[in-house]
């Protein structure tokens, strides 16, 4: 009941936290906070800049105006309007960026939501990971909860110690992720339906070359999403047939757990092997199409970060660093690169160089054990170092995002012909409008991926540190889980004539409850394993896979 207490207390506390204390104090003002952003000039501001270049509007470039500018801005006046060459430098001011500037924005309350969220989940998790390491283990180690058969109290009378709410939590976190990367993809959908429907009720005019635009680029955007998705269907399906050759995921192991047995004591799978893998596969082409703008954003920023901004060495190491850091835990996913890497170790601490140097041997003895014994501790602590440093770097991005107003002005000055203030005005205020937007696209998929790998260490039984051995795929689990069952029911009826009582009865019934629940639960767990060990995997490949096509479009794009 202690860890069961712990694992309520905490739940209670923090749907408080969420219901209450997050609606006066959120934890985004600690993502926003700091951030500085380049003001709207105002009219004044540009005249000033602009000195004897200004020029009246009139006839067709005032009705234009009206019509594409008036509604930017919601007062639909065009007697401010003005003209001037594009060629004109214009230097923004800059702003501190507070959480209150950014509630009226956007999706802001999509973002509030799953960053509040993710946080209390990451505060019940840890208090469940330590109520269950403190007494958990005294429990069911301790000689007075060890029943006469030899079996732990914990699994004869209850399933406290097997409850982790901890877990309700984490899939919660999942689906809120996966509904707001949803919620970002349809905005471009639903764009392009708007577009279209407005270009069929539309009649020909004289400025139908922007709509005609507008059009093709809303329709480019749902197109690179379903291309994407394919691209990554395909590449599921080909991972997914390199299982248990090139890749560690278990995948077979859990789909022979997929069984049931029929009256004849025959096992027959759910469903097939291939159907099994057909779903794997969408799942993995969504979640793929999903990464797409959120991963062609990141690459943006990474480069405007790196190239456009003067950083400090440790500040451009750790941008390098939650760029690329997604490969680390990709290859230690395939067994002949841990392989080979474990034979190079094994050679080396048998040399003379390493046996003549105890620094060496134990740092080499070390690494070989993590390669060997440890390696999905290892897997692990990769994942939650990219987690830290996508999340350490966040509002590195999101600064970097603020400041490409300026940029996106100057590649504006350097078009030929004439603009008005207000076209100027919408291109400086179009980028903190999107400012939820793109720290959704940098922290969702992020959030995805650690509530994936919090989940997979609560399922295999994984250790935070190398400290422990992890028991072994391979453990046989019965293809009957009624078996249990067998030799609980003699005892409980025989119990009914004999001395036993009534308490001891229920306590036999509740025993080989548990014994068939556990089977059932081996058995789920090895499903789930594979699963999710393949989803992690995939999520970081998706990630890393998109990262590098947004960093080689706006790479090879930025002169053009």
């Amino acid at each position: 009941m202690a860890v069961l207490g712990f694992q309520l207390a905490t739940t209670l506390i923090a749907a408080s936290i969420l219901s209450k204390i997050v609606s006066f104090y959120s934890f985004t003002r600690f993502l926003y906070n700091g951030l500085f952003r380049l003001v709207v000039p105002s009219d004044q501001q540009l005249l000033e800049a602009l000195g004897n270049h200004k020029t009246k509007s009139k006839g067709k470039k005032r009705r234009a105006d009206s019509s594409a500018g008036g509604a930017g801005f919601g007062n639909g006046d065009t007697s401010n309007v003005f003209y001037f060459p594009r060629s004109m430098s214009i230097q923004l001011k800059s702003s501190k960026v507070s959480a209150t500037d950014a509630t009226v924005l956007p999706l802001y309350s999509n973002l509030q939501w799953l960053l509040d969220f993710t946080v209390c989940t990451l505060g019940v998790y840890f208090v469940s990971e330590i109520a269950q390491g403190c007494f958990g283990s005294w429990f069911d180690g301790n000689p007075r909860n060890i029943t006469s058969a030899g079996q732990p109290l914990s699994q004869v009378i209850s399933l406290n110690t097997r409850i982790n709410l901890s877990l309700v939590w984490l899939s919660l976190t999942v689906w809120f992720a996966v509904r707001t990367l949803i919620s970002m993809t349809g905005i471009y959908f639903r764009s392009s339906a708007a577009n279209d429907s407005q270009k069929s009720e539309s009649r020909p005019t004289g400025s139908s070359s922007s709509s005609t635009g507008t059009n093709t680029s809303s329709s480019a955007d749902c197109m690179l999403v379903v291309a994407a998705g394919f691209c990554f269907l395909v590449a599921a399906v080909f991972f997914l047939s390199l299982d248990d050759r090139y890749f560690d995921f278990g995948l077979r192991l859990a789909y022979g757990n997929l069984t049931v047995q029929n009256t004849d004591f025959t096992t027959a799978p759910i469903i097939s092997r291939g159907a099994f893998q057909s779903i794997l596969a969408l799942i993995s082409a969504f979640i793929g199409a999903l990464f797409v703008y959120p991963g062609l954003k990141f690459g943006k920023v990474y480069l405007d970060s790196v190239n456009k901004h003067r950083n400090s060495a440790g500040k451009r190491i750790l941008l390098h660093l939650s760029f690329f850091s997604p490969l680390i835990p990709l290859l230690l996913w395939i067994p002949p690169l841990t392989d080979h890497i474990s034979r190079s170790l094994t050679v080396l601490m048998h040399s003379t160089f390493v046996a003549k140097n105890p620094i060496w041997l134990v740092g080499t003895t070390t690494a070989l054990e993590l390669f060997t014994v440890h390696l999905a501790t290892i897997h692990l602590l990769s994942c939650v170092l990219v987690v830290l440093l996508r999340i350490g770097t966040v509002r590195w991005n999101l600064q970097t995002y603020l400041s490409a107003a300026q940029d996106k002005l100057d590649r504006f000055s350097k078009e030929p012909g004439r603009t008005s203030n207000r076209e100027v005005q919408r291109l400086v205020a179009s980028v903190f409008y999107c400012l939820n937007l793109v720290a959704l696209q940098l922290v969702a998929p992020t959030i995805l991926l650690l509530a994936l790998v919090c989940l997979l260490k609560s399922v295999a039984g994984i250790a935070w540190l190398p400290t422990h051995c992890v028991k072994h795929d391979s453990v046989s689990v019965s293809t009957d889980p009624l078996n249990a069952y067998n030799y609980s029911v003699p005892s409980i009826l025989d119990s009914s004539s004999s001395q036993y009582s009534w308490s001891a009865t229920i306590i036999q019934a509740r025993f080989a409850f548990t014994q068939i629940t556990s089977n059932l639960g081996a058995r789920g767990s090895v499903v789930a394993r594979g699963v999710l060990r393949f989803l992690v995997w995939w999520c970081l490949f998706a990630l890393q896979a998109v990262n590098l096509l947004g960093f080689a479009y706006h790479r090879f794009t930025a002169d053009e």
